[in-house]
């Protein structure tokens, strides 16, 4: 059995000869992820996709644009992606207490400021001025930056 097929990216044919089990050994196995291509790649595989395909029998209107729609969409979600990124760095910069919240319940050992250390459970996480605290169950007050150890409570 002869199984001849053209490759558009390379403009040239090959050959598999064999029966179906031979065949089965030559399968090649291909990733097909959104993320392993970005908006230049398709775009390169785009154009020579054209450049490539058959003048008897051209690509029509509707692939084209079927493609075209695909090109569009890997660049809004780049951009959705980018935006996203930003707000999400936005918000963390805005509100720092966020990234600390997952301490309340919580075990925390700090260190006071005469070095030595203590252990408590948190009660609740805030904002002093610019730093950022927490208070244990005791009621003592400490910056996240005297925290030496996390465990579950």
């Amino acid at each position: 059995m002869v199984d001849s097929t053209i490759n558009p990216l390379n403009n040239y044919a090959t050959s598999n000869i064999g029966n179906a089990a031979d065949t089965s050994n030559t399968t090649t196995n291909t990733k097909n992820d959104a993320s392993s291509i970005d908006e230049e790649g398709f775009l390169k595989l785009f154009i020579e996709g054209l450049k490539n395909q058959d003048p008897m029998s051209p690509m029509s209107n509707s692939e084209m644009m079927g493609q075209l729609t695909q090109l569009t969409e890997i660049q809004n979600t780049m951009n959705m992606k980018e935006i996203l990124k930003d707000l999400a760095s936005s918000i963390q910069s805005q509100n720092p207490v966020g990234q600390f919240l997952d301490l309340i319940g919580k075990t925390v050992k700090v260190q006071n400021d005469n070095n030595e250390s203590t252990e408590g459970q948190v009660l609740s996480v805030g904002k002093d001025g610019e730093n950022v605290v927490f208070e244990l169950m005791n009621g003592d007050s400490y910056n996240v930056n005297q925290i030496i150890g996390v465990t579950e409570a």
